[in-house]
Formats: structure tokens, sequence, C-alpha cells
């Protein structure tokens, strides 16, 4: 069946029938109802590859996540599970209410992972191919998203979250990021107001620009309150849980262990509450312990976690929303967005006053 049966079924044009199909606007919606429903009652399906030829919209975004470590093996195909998509605590929400947000404006969504810079190539592939007509790229650090860049043509449609805007990328994409810097300034700003002056920090993949601003925001916080960060009281972490236990190991190891720390994501807060409980200290008693993130397990850790509440879901359809907009225009039309985050007060920090 073709849509030209379709058309005389229903007792329309076929350019109408194209019409609903794309989804556009302009069609009264009784016609509109009654095409679809000639289209599922016959099982009409659009010629996808002809339609791509044509240049015509197919109505999909893609999702690519960058998830690049440092020595740039394709972690996927060994033993971490960890590492995947379906268990990260940022790619996972992010994903999930991204598809949801497409597909309520009837946009489906691809989604590839990328674990090394050989495979970037994969970005401009699905692009260029014509499988999808906007995409957004989250996870990556400054260097892979300059190659990523240098592979992608001016017409594409293309969205970055958690990405550094810079002169040469500004009008390059939609721009979807955290207020990190103020966020992590806050943090400090709340454990000094608790009273405490040894506060050491867990770092996040300082390749990344959540990683560098947080840690920024951080140590400005330190040093407009003429507080020293002592080299002991800082551990690096990459994001993942196993780096929060070991930073933290590292951290109580001080000839002088700090009062307070700030994790700068939730899911390196759950292998720091492994390891303070490890060397047999108690949360908030012994140290105050403050997160970034507010995933759900936070609120339900021992002590429940205080941490910087982001909504990933509201950035997810942030990103959504504006990549659908530029799709519908037929042209990128840069954007740079900043979302705000602010302190939840639980039970995982203590006054020292």
């Amino acid at each position: 069946m073709k849509s030209e049966d379709i058309a005389k079924i229903v007792g329309v044009s076929r350019s109408t029938v194209s019409r609903v199909i794309n989804n556009y606007p302009d069609i009264p919606s009784s016609t509109r109802e009654k095409v679809l429903n000639a289209i599922r009652e016959y099982n009409y399906y659009p010629n996808s590859s002809a339609r791509r030829l044509a240049g015509i919209k197919n109505s999909t975004l893609g999702i690519f996540v960058v998830d690049i470590k440092d020595n740039e093996n394709p972690h996927h195909v060994i033993k971490n599970d960890e590492a995947l998509l379906y268990d990260n605590t940022f790619f996972a929400p992010f994903t999930n209410a991204f598809i949801d947000q497409a597909n309520k404006t009837h946009y489906y969504v691809l989604v590839s992972t990328i674990y090394s810079t050989s495979e970037l190539w994969k970005i401009h592939s699905a692009f260029h191919e014509k499988r999808i007509d906007g995409g957004v790229v989250i996870g990556s650090g400054k260097e892979d998203y300059k190659k990523i860049l240098q592979q992608m043509k001016q017409n594409f449609i293309l969205a970055a979250v958690d990405i550094e805007i810079e002169s040469f990328n500004e009008n390059k994409a939609i721009y979807i990021n955290t207020n990190n810097h103020q966020a992590a300034y806050d943090t400090a700003k709340y454990l000094i107001e608790l009273g405490h002056r040894n506060i050491g920090i867990v770092t996040g993949d300082l390749g990344k620009l959540s990683g560098k601003k947080r840690f920024d925001g951080f140590k400005q916080a330190l040093y407009d309150y003429k507080l020293h960060l002592n080299d002991e009281y800082i551990g690096y972490g990459d994001f993942t849980e196993p780096s929060g236990y070991v930073a933290m190991k590292k951290i109580l190891q001080s000839h002088n262990p700090p009062t307070a720390v700030f994790v700068s994501n939730d899911t390196m807060a759950v292998g720091a509450y492994t390891a303070i409980s490890e060397s047999k200290l108690k949360i908030p008693d012994d140290i105050s312990i403050i997160g970034f993130d507010n995933i759900k397990i936070s609120g339900y850790m021992s002590p429940p976690l205080t941490t910087v509440s982001v909504s990933l879901s509201d950035v997810a359809r942030t990103t959504a929303e504006l990549l659908i907009q530029s799709v519908e225009k037929g042209t990128l039309t840069p954007v740079q967005k900043i979302v705000n985050a602010s302190i939840v007060k639980r039970e995982s920090c203590k006054s020292k006053k």
C-alpha cells in the first residue's frame, strides 16, 4: 500500500497524507484523525529510506553518550557493568526524560554510546546518513568535543550538555549547562557557615566541564573566606562510586583529617560513605558530607545525604524542546541555557560551632 491509496480511502490529497505523517500543524484535527485511523487500519508504513533521500524530516533525534576513559579503551566490552548506560545515575535519567519529552511531540530517539575516540565517527555518520534530524552530545570532554565539531557540517542541528562554551564552538550548537560553579561555591559556603574550617573535596572528572567548575567553585569559596585547602584534603575522583571510595580513603589518611567533605556527585558519595564506615567513623558526628545531583538514592542513604539538587529531567526536557524547535525551523538556532541548582539539607551535615 502506498500513500496514494491512503489518500483515496480518506478522500484527501497525497500531500495531506504526507503532511499528517510528518506532523505538520496546519492540518485540521478531524482530517488528521481520519488519516491516522486509515494508516492504523491498513497497516501503512511510510518508506523511511525514500523519505530520507527526498530530504524529508524523519522526526528522529539522536542522543550520543560519550563516556571515554583516559586510556580510550572501549570499556563496554569488558567486565565493568557499572560503566554502562542503564546503570549510570546521570546518563540514564537524562536519557529517559529526553525520550519522554521527544515522544510527547511525536519524535523518535536513537541512542548511541561512544566509549573511545575511535568511535566518534558515529555522530557524524548518523547526521550524514540522515538517520536523525538533530542530536545531543552528553558526557564529552573538551578535546573530544573539538574532534566532534571538526567532523560536523554547519547545517547539522546539534545540542551539547556539560560542555564549556568558547570562541571556537559558541555558535555551533545549542548548549545546556548547570550552574556548577555557583552551586559548588554554595556547598562550601554552607559548610563554612556550619563552623567547619578543615574542609576537603572529592573532585569529579576534571576533564569534564562539571568536574572542573565544581572544583573551581569550591576553591573560590574557601579563598573568599580565607581558608586554606590542604593538598591532603583533595581526593581525585571520576564521578564513579569506586573512585569516591578510593578518594575518601586517601583523604581520611591525612595527618589531621577534615571535619567536612564536599563530594562532587552523589554516586561518589556512596563510595565515600563506605570508606568512612570502614574507618570506624560516623556521619555527621565525625565528618560531615555533602554531595551533588540529588539522585533518588541520596534521600535513603544512612544518614540521608545533604546534596545539591539538579533536575536532570528539566535539563533533558529543555534540551529536547530546543532541539525540536530548531528541527521544525529547519536550521540551527544557537542557544546558551544555564540551569540553576540548590542545596537540599538533610542529615549528613552537622554544625561544628
